[in-house]
């Protein structure tokens, strides 16, 4: 086997030569890496890199952090906690997606939002001693709640676990490709079944052990309606009423807003994933009903 014949470095023409060498590897590896690292930043490069990430991606796009980088709530501004996500952690997904062995459904009970996104990630944009909160009609949900439930221990996630991929089930693949997510849909933990009541129901068998476990000093949560609505909230007009359905028009005229908080797509009480109207009104109507809604708003 014939020997490597390394360069006599006692020659200042060979040291130089092999210092510009060295130099043109650093420079380049530098380069790959940074560009790398970017590159796989980019919400973009989740979202198309990875079909399994699809879900999450499409509906980033559509919500209200659209503007706002996935590593913005999913990770720290530690270089430490970066690296150590881009050197061990990404690698390992990305080799998990390959072999395919990844959880289908992804995050399937919300261990992200319940146990990694720290509540100071949210508090950056979102401080409720500063902001005024403007909650749908007959609730009482202001800034001072929000901060008795941050005393108690809560993260904003903890209830706000799906304002940036609500609706993820309706893309593919978790839509139909995955046998294993057949039928599945995400919690909501702001609606009221799913979510308030984990730690507000009377109904101890409605409460949620583990959610409660995270309420430090002892608080224990209120029971009362009248703790998240008003004392003077009751059903919506004529919603008890049998002529309710020839009645509602002049009522939903007069505050399109009121009716979409329970009946708008998504919502508690919609159309299997469209507004309740498209029951009755054709979709051109339905539009029309959302354009006068902005309006009053």
């Amino acid at each position: 086997m014939k020997k490597i014949k390394l360069p006599d470095l006692k020659d200042p023409e060979n040291r130089f030569k092999v210092f510009l060498i060295v130099g043109a590897i650093l420079v380049a590896g530098l380069f790959f890496f940074s560009a790398g690292i970017t590159l796989s930043s980019n919400p973009t490069f989740c979202g198309k890199a990875c079909h399994n990430m699809a879900p999450e991606w499409e509906t980033w796009k559509k919500s209200s952090h659209a503007a706002v980088t996935c590593y913005s709530c999913h990770g720290d501004r530690n270089p430490i906690y970066f690296f150590r996500m881009k050197l061990l952690a990404d690698p390992v997904g990305a080799v998990s997606s390959i072999l395919n062995t990844y959880e289908k459904p992804i995050n399937k009970d919300d261990e992200v939002s319940q146990h990694e996104i720290k509540l100071n990630r949210c508090l950056r944009c979102h401080s409720p001693a500063k902001r005024k909160f403007t909650p749908r009609l007959g609730l009482n949900v202001t800034s001072a709640m929000h901060m008795k439930h941050i005393r108690a221990g809560l993260r904003c996630t903890t209830c706000h676990n799906r304002i940036t991929h609500l609706g993820a089930e309706n893309y593919e693949p978790l839509k139909s490709e995955w046998k294993e997510a057949k039928g599945f849909k995400y919690k909501n933990f702001l609606t009221m079944k799913q979510g308030c009541f984990r730690c507000h129901s009377v109904n101890p068998a409605e409460r949620d052990r583990e959610t409660e476990k995270i309420i430090k000093n002892g608080k224990v949560p209120p029971k009362a309606c009248t703790t998240c609505h008003n004392k003077d909230f009751k059903l919506p007009t004529g919603h008890n009423q049998l002529a309710w359905r020839s009645e509602h028009g002049p009522v939903a005229k007069s505050n399109f807003n009121y009716c979409f908080g329970c009946h708008d797509a998504g919502a508690k009480f919609d159309n299997k994933g469209k507004p309740w109207c498209t029951l009755c009104h054709d979709q051109d109507a339905v539009s029309g009903f959302k354009q006068q809604a902005a309006l009053q708003h």
